[in-house]
């Protein structure tokens, strides 16, 4: 681990970054209305509104591929977007020639798993209806990966859409009970994250739903017949052995798998300005080829 990683993970133990995020997730801001960041308006393609919420398209002026990444947020399904989940969809952007369509899910406690389903849902469905010759990824980071493979599933068994080519998770939430016994393990290396904590999210998300059901849990879906799955994880977070564990389902499914673990990397690190990230922004760019 590189020193400004070292130096930077030292200040979120020493500000209680854990008890910073817990307050964040258990008591979310909303904002008056979505917006994102002026210097990305010069790669809007298009917006548009599902169930009252905003669909985003990007694309640089060298766009030239068909190839289309629909991009779900973490954030405890309660957090709304953040400034590095922007600089991700920059950055994705700008140095590949594909499509980015951001989608701004119904988030808890206001809205639980079937506001958010049924608003993906149609998302992704007026999304291969308006760009009928693109390959569709998804990509999705903390809850959000969770969320991305859930609807994969779903896109396999229902059989309504295209299913995406290619599926990126970053630090994925793959199971809301949190029941692995590993994860006690991690607790006291993990900086950010907080399993009671998780808990709560997850319940208010799940609303009355079993934590296990695969519409929430996608580690307890079938992993067989999915195009191609990739999934980047920190060795220093909560989510580890969860993706540990899909990482053994997949090698026993028919799915192509791409893993990957960063040594000492704490949970979505993506997110932070470290030199580190851009390691993980290129191996995503590879996988998407």
């Amino acid at each position: 681990m590189d020193a400004q990683s070292k130096f930077t993970f030292f200040l979120l133990k020493l500000v209680d970054a854990k008890k910073l995020a817990s307050k964040t997730l258990l008591h979310p801001k909303r904002s008056k209305q979505f917006k994102f960041p002026h210097r990305l308006k010069k790669y809007l393609h298009e917006q548009f509104l599902v169930h009252r919420r905003n669909v985003v398209t990007f694309a640089s002026n060298a766009a030239t591929s068909s190839k289309h990444i629909v991009f779900l947020h973490g954030g405890g399904y309660t957090v709304e977007v953040q400034n590095g989940h922007w600089w991700l969809v920059e950055q994705l952007v700008k140095k590949s020639a594909n499509k980015l369509s951001f989608i701004d899910y119904p988030l808890a406690p206001e809205h639980n798993y079937l506001h958010a389903h049924a608003m993906l849902t149609e998302a992704y469905t007026q999304l291969c209806q308006k760009h009928p010759n693109d390959i569709f990824y998804l990509l999705g980071d903390s809850a959000g990966g969770g969320f991305c493979l859930a609807f994969a599933q779903n896109l396999r068994d229902t059989h309504f859409a295209p299913q995406p080519e290619k599926i990126a998770l970053l630090s994925p939430w793959l199971d809301l009970s949190m029941c692995n016994p590993a994860i006690a393990e991690m607790e006291p290396l993990d900086l950010l994250l907080s399993t009671k904590t998780l808990l709560s999210c997850a319940n208010w998300f799940a609303n009355g739903l079993d934590l296990k059901s695969p519409v929430l849990s996608p580690l307890y879906g079938t992993m067989n017949d999915l195009k191609s799955v990739a999934a980047f994880v920190g060795s220093h977070e909560l989510f580890l052995p969860d993706c540990r564990l899909l990482k053994q389902k997949l090698e026993s499914s028919n799915t192509p798998l791409f893993y990957k673990e960063y040594s000492g990397m704490q949970h979505d690190f993506i997110l932070f300005p470290i030199k580190a990230r851009h390691t993980l922004l290129n191996d995503v760019l590879a996988y998407f080829g």
